[in-house]
Formats: structure tokens, C-alpha cells, sequence
């Protein structure tokens, strides 16, 4: 798989996505800034004045081919299985 390019969108669609697959009572303390914070991926970005409810309507399909990536290799970084 080739890497992924920086793409903010897809950056910010593929760890909401990833929160809402793997959360563990609403958050995932296996990324770093959700353990730092105390507080999960949706309210940061809330707080970043991003409406989250909107990023993945149609959940995995709801991420373009460079997401996709991105969410694989953040799979790999907190050790989930793919």
C-alpha cells in the first residue's frame, strides 16, 4: 500500500472513524491526545468547531481512498487488528 497524502479532511474523517470502530466507553485511550486530554477524538474536534455528526454519515464508504489509508495505518499504530 503506497502512503497516504496530508489531507486534512481525511485525516480528521479517519480518527473519528476509528473512535467510533474501537472506543472503549465512548473514547480511545490508545491514542495519545485522547489519554493526555482525558477526553475523546469528538470532542476535540468539537471544540475545533468541527461538526463531527456529519464527518462519516455512510461510516467506512464515507472515507475517500486516501482515508482509507490513513485509517489502516492508524489500525496498525494503536495496534488494532485490521
Amino acid at each position: 500500500m503506497s502512503e497516504p497524502i496530508f489531507n486534512k479532511k481525511d485525516i480528521i474523517k479517519a480518527h473519528y472513524l476509528i473512535e467510533v470502530h474501537w472506543n472503549r466507553s465512548g473514547w480511545l485511550p490508545e491514542r495519545p491526545s485522547n489519554s493526555r486530554r482525558k477526553e475523546a477524538t469528538h470532542v476535540q474536534l468539537h471544540r475545533m468547531g468541527i461538526k463531527y455528526q456529519d464527518l462519516c454519515p455512510n461510516g467506512w464508504k464515507s472515507l475517500s481512498r486516501n482515508g482509507k489509508k490513513i485509517y489502516k495505518l492508524l489500525e496498525k499504530r494503536y495496534g488494532f487488528p485490521s
